[in-house]
């Protein structure tokens, strides 16, 4: 019984590591040349995610989409210059010429919409007020339907709260400029820039 204990809390902390070790980094999908890991090197291009800070190699199950195929996540096809959101882990390594590079391993994926102008909102009704520190939302629907995601400008989620009121305080945040999307259970509603 002690054995089996001992199994489940190694297995738990395994599972925490690793979901702790995630990040979400938000980019577009590119051909980018394979890292040389053979002498000669191999002639070829692979998928990878462009962002604002950094170019990965997407890997899948540790291997990398090679461009001669199609970039297939859950039955969905992702195409090149397709915005998308990808939640996964990232492992910096070297090639053979000692060339570093970033492989990101996709957990999840989907498509990413920047509109700024939607269904219900645009960049008026989203806005930054400097004197409370908050984010205030003039939203014509209930806000229990309401989730907010703020990103920095590297792409990656820095801010999730659901069930949003009219303001979301952001004072614990770095001045800068942040992405903001207005999601209406789990659809973008709005999207766009806001500056604290």
């Amino acid at each position: 019984m002690k054995r089996l204990s001992s199994f489940f809390i190694s297995v738990f902390i395994l599972l925490s590591i690793n979901l702790y070790g995630q990040d979400i980094y938000i980019g577009k999908i590119i051909y980018m040349p394979n890292p040389c890991q053979t002498e000669p090197c191999l002639p070829g291009m692979v998928f990878g995610l462009e962002t604002t800070s950094n170019n990965y190699v997407l890997t899948i199950n540790s291997n990398w989409i090679w461009s001669n195929n199609k970039l297939i996540v859950y039955d969905i096809e992702y195409l090149i210059d397709d915005e998308v959101e990808i939640t996964g882990i990232t492992t910096s390594k070297q090639d053979i010429n000692s060339k570093e590079y970033i492989e990101l391993e996709i957990d999840a994926i989907k498509k990413w919409t920047t509109n700024i102008k939607s269904l219900f909102f645009d960049s008026e009704k989203i806005y930054y007020n400097p004197l409370t520190q908050e984010i205030t939302i003039e939203k014509p629907i209930q806000p229990q339907f309401l989730t907010l995601e703020l990103y920095d400008m590297l792409g990656k989620m820095i801010l999730r709260k659901t069930d949003v009121g009219n303001t979301v305080s952001i004072a614990n945040l770095h001045q800068g400029v942040y992405v903001y999307r207005l999601l209406e259970d789990n659809r973008v509603i709005g999207a766009g820039k806001v500056v604290r």
